[in-house]
């Protein structure tokens, strides 16, 4: 493999595909008096864009795309707005097998296999503690932290689902977590109140909600035993279609960040999170151009560049949240990463110095 090959398979930017996001939202724009078509140029971004279900953009067009909507409409609620109107079947493969799985647990499970169909570098948590549901994602990329909108549409929708599969549009999660939250006024508190429940928990590393876990055995009341089949049959061949180098790498990168954030980080925790064995991913490392510990600090840094765009977040949080047990082995890593101390970077960061 060539350094160029080696380096693209390393550092792609992440993609999305625009046609599962953000159906209807000219339709939206324009009901609240404004233009998809001005938000669209001004994020770089063309109509052809939302409407091709082949079609991926870079991601973080899609991240500008939410904050330029919000700034023309100069509703800092956009997202959280948008995402709580936004139909689950419009939202591609991912949508659609969801609804028609047979349980809420089979429904997320669905989404975590599917998701990289809609977009790449986001890894997709189910984790149950003591009776409770925490359903969460995260972005591998840096800097993807400094875009509020994105974690207001993706809670939003995360409880269209589940209102619209459960068959109850009032149901609200146990507790929602954010990274961060813009002061609001009474009347925008009850807005988001009134979408994602009163019991909204910030500073946190990822975006999430919790919900008993009893909820996960609770039927679908939209399943569809023949749709699901198609609907898993053809995001299977959507997930054949990647690009099989980048698909290999992301899938690595995501289970790699998955164990991390566990405080697994060896390679035979992914090996067995991957399904094969220790000396099987190392001959794919090798094959794809890349180490597993190069590959581990890649991860590593790209998380915590993100990280630390949450000023809410200790630097001790964020060095559990990355796997480390002491926060001196965190900032010696970051200083060999970046030369500086992560203290500093954030400093020079909330300054626009970098």
């Amino acid at each position: 493999m060539t350094t160029e090959r080696r380096a693209a398979a390393k550092l792609a930017a992440p993609t999305i595909n625009l046609a599962s996001l953000v159906f209807g939202l000219d339709a939206y724009m324009r009901s609240r008096g404004a233009s998809a078509g001005d938000a669209l140029r001004r994020a770089g971004l063309e109509a052809s864009d939302l409407a091709d279900p082949d079609r991926r953009v870079p991601l973080i067009r899609y991240l500008e795309l939410l904050e330029i909507c919000a700034d023309l409409l100069a509703d800092p609620q956009f997202g959280l707005k948008f995402g709580a109107r936004y139909e689950p079947r419009h939202a591609g493969v991912v949508g659609n097998v969801a609804l028609a799985s047979r349980t809420v647990g089979e429904a997320f499970e669905a989404i975590g296999r599917y998701l990289p169909t809609m977009v790449d570098a986001v890894v997709h948590g189910v984790e149950i503690s003591d009776g409770i549901v925490f359903v969460y994602s995260y972005y591998i990329d840096p800097l993807m932290m400094s875009y509020r909108q994105k974690a207001d549409w993706a809670i939003a929708f995360a409880c269209n689902l589940m209102r619209t599969g459960l068959g109850d549009p009032r149901w609200t999660p146990l507790e929602v977590v954010l990274p961060q939250l813009a002061e609001e006024t009474p009347a925008e508190r009850r807005t988001r109140a009134e979408i994602m429940g009163d019991n909204i928990s910030v500073g946190h590393p990822w975006a999430g909600l919790r919900f008993d876990a009893g909820l996960l055995q609770r039927p679908m009341a939209t399943a569809d035993a023949m749709i699901e089949r198609l609907m898993r049959h053809y995001g299977d061949l959507r997930l054949a279609a990647l690009p099989e180098q980048r698909g290999e790498i992301e899938q690595l990168r995501r289970e790699i960040a998955r164990v991390l954030v566990k405080g697994e980080g060896g390679i035979e925790h992914v090996a067995r999170a991957t399904g094969t064995s220790v000396r099987t991913l190392q001959r794919r490392l090798k094959d794809a151009g890349v180490n597993y510990s190069d590959l581990q600090n890649d991860v590593r840094k790209t998380l915590a560049l993100n990280l630390l765009e949450n000023d809410t977040l200790a630097l001790a949080e964020i060095a559990f949240s990355l796997g480390y047990s002491e926060v001196s082995a965190f900032n010696h890593a970051f200083r060999r990463w970046v030369g500086q101390s992560p203290g500093d970077y954030r400093r020079l960061r909330a300054r626009g110095s970098i």
